[in-house]
């Protein structure tokens, strides 16, 4: 699969392009049914699938204080993307100037870029341009005068309630794991690359590989068994997401700690997929780290039952 993560010319060879147009967050059951259509679009005219997605979401520039954490990175969605059978991922990067583009230039852009665009598909509740100002109504509007075609999916729905990226990471925010992967049709993971830490891990006997999430819906804090492929084999283990509130910090910081059992490789630089088995228990303060010890052998004997 191609990948570019300009607004720009992509490769094309004059073949027509069916284009896929969204955020596309979590790549979940909803998506897929998006994205296989073009795909089999494609294929059916000799075309190119395209994924047009942003590298940022909208709101991080229009609206901060809104924005919400990503269930996946760019490189994850980009993964998911190619195992569908995309040829071009198009990951534009959301920035100011492209906040301000009109719907129609916004249109306009993408035909110049792609050449031979033979069609669009969209969700049904597809906004684009500058203040949400372009719809489906606009989208078919332009396909008319432009010669391409203009199809808009409806919502997936499961348990009676749309799919969304919305549902699915409020399902995170509350440790439901098990329903957000029904809706993702994939067990959920957290992606990370890991980062040094303190240390503090390795001098009580319990060494950590820190994880770095950076702008991802992060599940509740508290201890964790977990699972991840590390070095093409399944390693089980427990993490801790939280504040370490124990170590009295002035300024504390979320951590995102994984001990892995009986794994002692260096992991800097690595990228992990951690899969949630089940919560052990909530983040708290103890008196010292003798009793944090103890309490985190405790940990691992009892994520080893549920292993």
């Amino acid at each position: 699969m191609q990948v570019v993560r300009l607004f720009q010319a992509i490769s094309n060879n004059v073949r027509p392009v069916y284009c896929a147009i969204g955020m596309f967050d979590g790549v979940h059951l909803g998506h897929q049914l998006l994205l296989k259509h073009v795909v089999k679009k494609a294929s059916a005219n000799s075309g190119i699938a395209v994924a047009l997605t942003f590298r940022e979401h909208p709101a991080c520039i229009v609206a901060p204080e809104r924005a919400p954490g990503m269930i996946y990175g760019t490189q994850t969605k980009e993964l998911l993307f190619e195992t569908l059978g995309i040829d071009l991922a198009w990951v534009i990067p959301f920035d100011r100037t492209l906040s301000l583009l009109s719907a129609s230039d916004f249109i306009t852009q993408i035909r110049q870029y792609s050449e031979n665009l033979a069609g669009i598909c969209v969700g049904k509740n597809f906004v684009f341009g500058h203040e949400r100002t372009g719809n489906i109504h606009l989208l078919e509007q332009l396909g008319g005068m432009c010669g391409f075609e203009v199809e808009a999916k409806n919502p997936v729905t499961c348990g009676g309630d749309s799919i969304s990226s919305t549902r699915i990471r409020d399902l995170i925010g509350q440790g439901n794991f098990k329903e957000a992967s029904r809706l993702l049709g994939r067990t959920y993971h957290l992606s990370g690359t890991v980062v040094r830490g303190e240390g503090l891990g390795k001098r009580i006997g319990f060494p950590t590989a820190n994880m770095h999430c950076p702008h991802l819906k992060l599940p509740p804090s508290g201890v964790y068994a977990i699972s991840a492929v590390i070095q093409g084999e399944r390693r089980n283990g427990v993490m801790n997401i939280g504040l370490r509130p124990t170590l009295r910090q002035p300024q504390p910081r979320l951590q995102i700690e994984a001990h892995f059992l009986e794994l002692d490789t260096d992991l800097y630089g690595e990228r992990l997929d951690v899969e949630f088995i089940a919560k052990l228990r909530s983040e708290r303060k103890f008196p010292n780290l003798e009793t944090l010890t103890e309490q985190i052998h405790a940990d691992i004997n009892m994520a080893k039952e549920c292993f």
